[in-house]
């Protein structure tokens, strides 16, 4: 499990499913975006609906709401969220108990480049009140 303090919102949280999957990718979600371009969620939960890929589930850690808590059976995709979570949103990233430090993150972000890069992409972090859906402008 990694942990990440948070002091800034959150991205919409479908650019989780681009980061994750890629665009177009057929998952189920649940969570506390309301509405959905949310950017103060403190809850998602994705499972893949196209391959056999484990979920995954970002919640606040007890007693700790600013703390956002990032699990799922697959390390691949739990390293990858909690990073993102971690640029985009907080303010330190820990592994179990473990801080990670910057060593570690530069080696995180030179492992998942083109992932950061695809949600760095999404068109999601263009959804507004006003626009909530931009691909249909």
């Amino acid at each position: 499990m990694h942990s990440i303090a948070i002091d800034r919102e959150r991205p919409d949280f479908r650019v989780f499913i681009d980061l994750l999957y890629g665009h177009d990718h057929e998952v189920d979600t649940e969570g506390d975006s309301a509405p959905v371009n949310s950017r103060i969620w403190t809850h998602l939960f994705i499972a893949d609906r196209e391959e056999q890929n484990p979920s995954l589930e970002i919640y606040p850690r007890e007693l700790q709401p600013l703390t956002l808590s990032v699990s799922s059976d697959s390390p691949r995709l739990e390293e990858l969220a909690a990073l993102y979570l971690f640029l985009t949103s907080g303010t330190s990233i820990a592994k179990s108990t473990e801080d990670l430090g910057s060593d570690e993150i530069n080696s995180l972000k030179s492992k998942y480049h083109s992932e950061l890069q695809r949600a760095i992409d999404s068109i999601w972090h263009k959804s507004s009140n006003e626009l909530p859906y931009p691909q249909q402008a």
